[in-house]
């Protein structure tokens, strides 16, 4: 907790150098000072900064369909067209837009929400090219892009939005600037029980189905290792076999997945004495809720693992 306040002025500082020429456009004929601005986002944790700094001064143009890892969704051509005509477009960086090299976005207006905090990024996986369901096959190779696991790197893509509101809607700096503290407080109160967790037994080994956990494990200093399994699939004989090797070194009893898995896993895995619990990333909008309220179901399920009785 203190670490993250310590860091909260810097962030705050580095942010009005990190959002390109983004202005004031309350002059664009047609339109009031007091008209919402439209901001594109890439993923739904930056739709929801988004959404709880502008409030009802901006709206989110939301383009991810439900069930798909924005994170290896490809825009189609009217996508683009949508982020084209948008007064921002908060990407979260970290090599998550994939699609990006390819789209024609308006510099002006996009802001790289992760650009202050380039030092404190993870390195992904190990290149080998994986599919997942309707997204098609990409790759983990590169760096690890679920940045806002780590909340001090949250709070700085929190930050850099709220200066980037700030650019384009002057009038309602007070405003945004209140609705920054709130969430880094409540940013800051869900961090708490993930450290409180881990620190219950730190050295408990632990497997990830995937490499989405690099930013989770490093903050909190988990004992862990990733595999490559998803969670909507059965797992191969092979990949057990895979499992049951590391076993010799990793001797986990808990396995931690990205989201629901299928009672085939779950059930192969309790023959084996291993656990699993749910612990969503929350890439996309969830189906109830909001993100702190999935924060809050990952703590309890957190402390699951590290023993801590909640009854």
């Amino acid at each position: 907790m203190k670490r993250i306040q310590s860091t909260l002025l810097l962030f705050i500082g580095l942010g009005g150098l990190l959002l390109g020429t983004a202005c004031d456009d309350s002059k664009t004929p047609g339109r009031s000072v007091s008209d919402p601005r439209v901001v594109a986002v890439s993923n739904y944790p930056l739709a929801y900064f988004t959404e709880r700094i502008g409030g009802e001064r901006v709206g989110v143009e939301w383009r991810i369909p439900p069930g798909i890892d924005p994170g290896a969704w490809t825009p189609a051509g009217d996508d683009i067209a949508a982020f084209q005509g948008s007064d921002l477009i908060f990407l979260n960086g970290a090599t998550y837009e994939k699609w990006l090299p390819t789209a024609s976005l308006p510099v002006s207006r996009v802001v790289d929400t992760t650009r202050g905090v380039k030092s404190r990024l993870l390195p992904a996986g190990d290149g080998s090219v994986h599919a997942h369901g309707p997204e098609g096959s990409h790759s983990h190779a590169g760096t690890a892009s679920t940045t806002w696991l780590d909340p001090e790197i949250a709070v700085a893509q929190a930050t850099t939005i709220h200066d980037a509101l700030v650019r384009i809607l002057p009038a309602h700096q007070e405003e945004f600037g209140s609705n920054l503290g709130l969430l880094i407080r409540q940013l800051q109160e869900r961090s708490a029980p993930f450290e409180q967790a881990v620190n219950a037994a730190p050295m408990t080994p632990v497997f990830f189905n995937r490499p989405v956990f690099q930013y989770l494990s490093e903050r909190y200093r988990m004992n862990g290792s990733s595999l490559h399994w998803e969670a909507g699939s059965t797992p191969t004989a092979e990949q057990f076999e895979e499992l049951d090797s590391l076993r010799a070194d990793h001797p986990a009893e808990w396995f931690i997945w990205d989201s629901s898995p299928t009672p085939e896993a779950i059930a192969s895995l309790e023959e084996r004495g291993i656990r699993s619990i749910v612990f969503e990333t929350c890439g996309n909008r969830p189906e109830s809720g909001d993100l702190l309220d999935v924060f809050d179901s990952n703590a309890i399920e957190l402390r699951r693992v590290y023993g801590i009785d909640d009854g």
